[in-house]
């Protein structure tokens, strides 16, 4: 199925960085995101895996397949097609002075141990990022299921966090809200 994401503080469309992506499940054995992504400036903000890519443009998903919502993986990539793949544990968020604090922890999936296969396409100043990840890597079971949200940062050029869509909307300036996640059927 095709989504469009829309603005994650307000929940409007966004056409001047109109985003759609669709969530497929292909041979019964990866989860895969196809992004087309409208008017970038393709702001890479590394190039090594497992870096704050974060801080510049990307397509990213947060995939629970567990039955605690507070653990899920955070899967990103770059228009430079760099990634980012890790177990995220959310212990959970505060609320100060408006803004989101998050109490996170961190696991690294070591690059020998990458499961995450991804592909950029860029056309003037458009780009498609595609990628995929295997089903029973991340633990999917058919009687949990998979809850998820899908979103892209736009930093029109180096801006951190100037433009944050997503599938479903956060509300607050952050995507670690495991509360906004979905259930998708496969």
């Amino acid at each position: 199925m095709v989504y469009e994401l829309k603005n994650c503080l307000n929940g409007e469309k966004k056409e001047e960085f109109k985003t759609t992506v669709e969530i497929l499940v292909v041979d019964e054995k990866y989860l895969t995101f196809k992004f087309d992504c409208k008017n970038s400036c393709f702001y890479s903000a590394n190039d090594k895996y497992n870096t704050a890519i974060y801080n510049g443009d990307v397509c990213e998903a947060f995939i629970c397949t567990g039955e605690n919502i507070n653990e899920y993986y955070e899967i990103e990539v770059a228009p430079n097609n760099c990634q980012f793949l890790m177990k995220m544990t959310n212990y959970g968020t505060e609320f100060i002075d408006g803004k989101t604090k998050h109490n996170l922890k961190s696991e690294p999936i070591p690059e020998t141990e990458n499961f995450l296969v991804s592909k950029v396409e860029k056309s003037g100043n458009d780009y498609k990022v595609e990628f995929s990840v295997p089903l029973d890597k991340i633990g999917y079971k058919k009687e949990i299921g998979i809850r998820l949200n899908a979103y892209r940062i736009e930093t029109e050029g180096g801006e951190t966090n100037k433009h944050l869509l997503a599938l479903n909307p956060t509300m607050v300036h952050s995507f670690h809200m495991p509360n906004k996640f979905i259930k998708i059927d496969l």
